[in-house]
Formats: structure tokens, sequence, C-alpha cells
């Protein structure tokens, strides 16, 4: 599962950025340790190269 974990993280890194790839590990954590906060900031530096002008 570990090895997944990394394939995607850094799939996520290739093709949206280092922004993506902080977003994909801190909801991964967040929702591991059920902490709200930290999911949300993931889920918002997730989508937030999606909502870059220009893309």
């Amino acid at each position: 599962m570990p090895l997944i974990t990394l394939a995607i993280e850094q799939f996520v890194q290739w093709r949206y950025g280092f922004t993506a790839a902080l977003g994909v590990t801190l909801l991964s954590i967040g929702l591991k340790t059920e902490n709200a906060t930290c999911t949300c900031i993931g889920g918002g530096l997730l989508i937030a190269p999606a909502l870059q002008p220009g893309s």
C-alpha cells in the first residue's frame, strides 16, 4: 500500500506540481488521523492548480 501511495504522489507532482502533491499528502494524513483541518487544507491545495488562470 505505501508503494501505491508513493506512486500516486509522484504522478500528481509530475502532472500538477508541488502544490497538488502537498495537497494529496495533507489530505491523506488528515483522513488517516481524522483531522478535519488537515483534510480541508489538503483538499484546498489539491484543487488550487485547477483554479489558476490559464489552465
